[in-house]
Parts: structure tokens; sequence; C-alpha cells
């Protein structure tokens, strides 16, 4: 446990005097992902699926805000869908307008969150995003996560029907486009099981973490996970959605491994040295917890200096 310490000061520290160049390399990484995998799931517009573009735009997206990426991102993906038909782009606009007017109004600043949902849910891993959500968020970022699953649904009932949405552009053919895009949309049982389930867990380790109990991020995360499970299994049962268990299993196990990594680096505290303080003043009785943060000091370096004929030494720290 002392090694891990150790560890976590020394990235504290290395990030701290290198964060300048550490955030954007960050954000060029996210964003390679990002462009990386819409065009290998939904790469339409050949012109745009090409390595040359998506080291354009990721870089680009590595000296701007988030929500500039957000931003490229989502027209990135209406150039796409309108290369596969100008109807599936037409819905996909309407629906990221309304996003948009959620997202503006509730959680600006929580573009991150809506970008790495698809990423977390394309490898199975979406139970991360509420959990993390709620421990390391706001009440209301969660509506970031909601956001980017909605995106991620609709994309891939598009690339499931990819070869009837793109046949052709006759008026009937049209309307039955249009009419095949919404039932995706609005049809689609799963998604709203997945969205519910994210809310509830997001609130449920929101309101766990906040409790002034000993290990209450370990508890939130334990229980959220174990919400995440239960909702979803019997969400599959009830629907009859078949496949999904095995991946659910896999899914919620390596998604706590990861919100305890997180609990390790943003929240790790020693509760053997927890202090309680009673103090007042002319109106009131306080009562405080205060548990310290786990923390190990750097070691001391001890430099020895030897003379050149050997035999004077000195030391000193």
């Amino acid at each position: 446990m002392t090694g891990l310490l150790e560890l976590k000061e020394k990235l504290k520290s290395i990030y701290g005097k290198y964060d300048l160049y550490i955030n954007p390399l960050f954000k060029f990484a996210l964003a390679l992902c990002v462009f990386s995998l819409i065009n290998g799931n939904i790469g339409y517009m050949t012109k745009l699926d090409t390595l040359p573009v998506v080291l354009v735009l990721s870089l680009a997206c590595s000296i701007f805000p988030v929500s500039v990426m957000l931003v490229l991102a989502v027209f990135v993906l209406l150039l796409h869908l309108y290369a596969l038909s100008l109807e599936v782009a037409v819905v996909a606009c309407v629906l990221f307008l309304l996003i948009a007017l959620l997202y503006f109004r509730f959680v600006p600043k929580d573009g991150i969150y809506a970008l790495l949902t698809p990423v977390c849910l394309h490898y199975h891993l979406g139970p991360v995003m509420p959990i993390a959500v709620g421990l390391i968020g706001k009440a209301y970022s969660v509506l970031s996560v909601v956001c980017g699953t909605f995106v991620w649904f609709f994309l891939e009932g598009v690339k499931e029907n990819a070869s009837a949405l793109g046949g052709s552009n006759t008026d009937v053919a049209a309307i039955s486009k249009f009419t095949s895009v919404l039932n995706q949309l609005i049809g689609n049982k799963e998604m709203y099981l997945v969205v519910v389930d994210f809310l509830l867990v997001g609130v449920i380790v929101q309101c766990i973490r906040s409790l002034s109990i000993d290990y209450a991020w370990t508890a939130a995360i334990i229980v959220g996970a174990l919400a995440n499970f239960i909702i979803l299994f019997a969400g599959y049962v009830l629907l009859g959605i078949s496949g999904r268990i095995p991946g659910l299993v896999v899914g919620s196990l390596l998604s706590m491994a990861v919100a305890l990594i997180l609990e390790f680096l943003f929240f790790n505290l020693d509760y053997s040295r927890t202090e309680r303080v009673q103090f007042e003043d002319d109106e009131y009785y306080y009562y405080v917890k205060a548990v310290p943060k786990m923390y190990v000091a750097g070691k001391e370096k001890r430099v020895k200096h030897f003379s050149s004929k050997g035999s004077g030494r000195t030391a000193r720290r």
C-alpha cells in the first residue's frame, strides 16, 4: 500500500509540473479515440475516413476546450450520416438539437462525460460512467451520461440497418427511411432501460458517497455496481433481450474495478485517524468529523561525497 501511495504522490507531482503538456496530450488521445471510433463504425463518407483527417481533427481538439471536441464530433457524425442518407442526417440533426438543449441547459461543462459515455459503451464499460460521475461529479452531471447514451444507441441502430437506410431516394423510400429511423429511436426498449439504469445508479452513488459514514465511496461503488447489475438483469429478462448477461457480468466487474481506481486517486482516506471536533458560537453548536487523506511523504535522498584520495568521507542530506 505504501508503494502505491508513493506512486500516487509522484503522479500528482508530475501532473502539477507538466499539466500544461499533459492536458493537451490527454485531449488529443481522447479525440483520436472518438474520431477513430466514428470512422470505424459509421465511416460512410470516405473523405473523412482517413488517418490524416483524424490526426488534424485530434490536433485541433488538443488546443481547444472539450466543448469544441464535442461540436466537431457531432459535425463529423452528421457528415457521415448525410453520406448514408439525407433522411437519417435530418433525424440525427433534430436529435442532436434536442440533446443540445438538455446539455447546454443543465451540464454545459460536462462535455467530457458525454464523449466518454459512447466510448465506454462501445467497449462494454458503460456502467463505469454513472458510477464515476456519481463519485466525482455533481448531482446533475449524470444528464451528460444520458446524452451520450442516446447518441450511442441511435448510432448503433443506424449501423445495424445501414443497408436498408442507404437505398433508393424515391419519395416512398424517403418516408420509409424516416419511419425506420424514428422506430429505431422511439421503439428501442433497451435504450430506455439503460438510460433509466444510468440515472438511478448515478443518483444512488451520489447519495451514498455524500453520507458522513466510513468508507462512503467504497460503499457507493459496491452498491452502485450491484444496483446496475440488478436493474439491467431484471430489465433484460422482462424485455426478453438475450445474449447480454455475460457481457453485463464482465462489464459490471470491470466498471467496479475502474471506480475503485478512481477512489484511490481522488478520495483515498485514512479512517483510522478520524477526528471529531465540537465547538460553538453565539447561535450554533458545530459537530465536525475530519478524516485525513492518506499521504506518504517522499523519501529523503542521502548523497555521499568521497574525496579524491579515498580517505576523507562526508555525508549530507
